[in-house]
């Protein structure tokens, strides 16, 4: 963690720890409602989700929807822009699961956070999926890791 970059560290905690709490008051407190130019490009969308409603309704409804969520933060790299300005660039470990079952993978993240008061709030959160190369590398080396053992027998017809 570079210097003064404390307080954008305890936000992206925050923001994580809210998805895998399924709790959209926390979410929607951590969010910039004061910006109504707030971008929020979740990675299955081509569109940003612009303003509060927009991204108020997208939390909301994934926070219903699921019922389970599960985000990590890794190789997080911080940074202050400004006084009141951090950025906050981290590989996120995501997991959704509902009646059909669990969908996961990971994407790389870009957050802006902007200072009000003693609190950090986001209005710049964009997710960029990694190429499917990428991810088939990584599923395949975690199977890898696990040994021949954790690879499933595939049934003959």
């Amino acid at each position: 963690m570079s210097a003064n970059t404390g307080p954008i560290e305890t936000a992206v905690t925050a923001w994580v720890t809210a998805w895998s709490e399924l709790d959209s008051k926390k979410l929607l407190n951590l969010w910039d409602n004061t910006d109504d130019q707030a971008t929020y490009l979740p990675a299955e969308r081509v569109d940003p989700l612009i303003g509060n409603s927009s991204v108020s309704g997208y939390v909301n409804s994934l926070c219903t929807h699921f019922d389970q969520v599960r985000h990590r933060a890794e190789d997080a790299v911080y940074r202050r822009l400004s006084e009141d300005t951090g950025l906050a660039f981290y590989t996120l470990a995501w997991m959704f699961s509902d009646a059909r079952g669990p969908i996961g993978g990971t994407c790389r993240v870009t957050a802006v956070w902007r200072q009000h008061g003693n609190l950090w709030r986001l209005f710049h959160y964009a997710e960029a999926p990694l190429a499917p190369l990428l991810e088939l590398k990584n599923f395949y080396e975690s199977v890898a890791s696990e040994g021949l053992d954790a690879i499933p027998v595939r049934a003959q017809p």
